[in-house]
């Protein structure tokens, strides 16, 4: 991965994590556009680390942005009285415990599917489909587009935010926004406006820290050069700007009740994934077989599908296939086509 690269995923990373338009899927596609123009892949290890970087740059913007009702909540934490209405100790701990709830839908994702869900990132097709399931459930904000007369934190219910939750647990899938299906679900359990974007991005704060610390067990520190390392912090950067300002898009388009219109944009780009790089990979799975289809997928994160030589999850060790580098068929034992 080069300069141009790294900045590209990294403005990719910071205004599509906040938008309605998963941040996931664009990246997917986005790598898989520079994998295809390049013939070329990368160890896994090199992308885990920058995935996990990307999202601390995004993850920042949320702390930048809200900085003064982060310190307003501290100091209601700690008992003080001169707190503005809602940040004092009872309602600070109330919204903690509503964003609590609203994580446990996670939990399932982590443990018990995260094997399932890598393997659909490696599907351009999966992608596609996920786009346009995002574009209907906003679709659907043209109809419950809520109010700011609505429910705000003091009136929300365990309900509300066990059901937010629980639409938050697809975000993790290939094209499925995080932040499309919470506002979405928000405004259609009465949040206010205000409170539903609020709340959205206060839940994805320990999702995105969670697969932070999950993602960075993965990552292999031999694997990074010293440039390297230097392409990835400046991602990071950008990533951290842009996300600012897209967080800011965000709050406006959602209380002016507009959020719906990126519906139309995930329907065309939905459009253009399956009608270019989903037709091309089932056309490479009708000319190699579903084995080789496999082969070249595997080694594909949830954020990139790569072509060209691939290595397994461990990144240690070519898969056989005929893309995987292998030596001519004179030269190799025979046996199955992957481990």
């Amino acid at each position: 991965m080069d300069w141009l690269e790294s900045l590209t995923l990294g403005a990719v990373q910071g205004l599509t994590e906040f938008l309605p338009v998963s941040s996931d899927g664009h990246l997917a596609v986005t790598q898989q556009v520079f994998a295809r123009i390049r013939g070329v892949s990368r160890p896994p290890a090199e992308d885990v680390f920058f995935d996990v970087m990307l999202h601390v740059g995004t993850l920042t913007a949320i702390l930048i942005y809200y900085r003064q009702a982060i310190l307003q909540g501290m100091r209601g934490l700690s008992g003080s009285k001169e707190v503005p209405e809602g940040f004092q100790r009872a309602g600070v701990i109330r919204v903690g415990m509503l964003a609590f709830v609203a994580t446990l839908p996670l939990v399932p994702d982590a443990l018990f599917l995260k094997k399932w869900i890598d393997q659909a990132f490696q599907s351009p097709v999966a992608t596609g489909v996920g786009f346009w399931i995002s574009a209907l459930v906003l679709l659907l904000t043209h109809w419950f587009r809520g109010t700011e007369k609505g429910k705000g934190p003091a009136d929300m219910t365990w309900l509300d935010a066990l059901l937010v939750g629980v639409a938050q647990a697809f975000a993790p899938l290939p094209g499925v926004s995080r932040s499309g299906l919470t506002i979405a679900s928000a405004l259609m359990l009465g949040l206010s406006r205000s409170w539903a974007v609020g709340f959205s991005l206060l839940i994805a704060v320990p999702a995105i820290l969670g697969a932070t610390v999950f993602e960075l067990r993965k990552v292999d520190p031999s694997s990074l050069s010293g440039d390297r390392v230097a392409q990835i912090v400046a991602a990071t950067v950008l990533a951290g700007i842009v996300g600012y300002f897209a967080i800011t898009f965000l709050v406006r388009i959602v209380r002016s009740g507009r959020v719906w219109y990126f519906s139309l944009y995930l329907v065309a780009i939905g459009l253009v994934v399956l009608a270019t790089l989903g037709r091309g990979a089932l056309e490479r799975g009708r000319d190699d077989g579903p084995t080789a289809t496999l082969d070249r997928a595997r080694g594909a994160g949830p954020h990139g599908m790569e072509t060209g030589p691939v290595a397994d999850r461990s990144g240690t060790k070519p898969l056989a296939g005929p893309h995987a580098g292998e030596s001519p068929p004179s030269d190799r034992d025979p046996g199955p086509t992957r481990d």
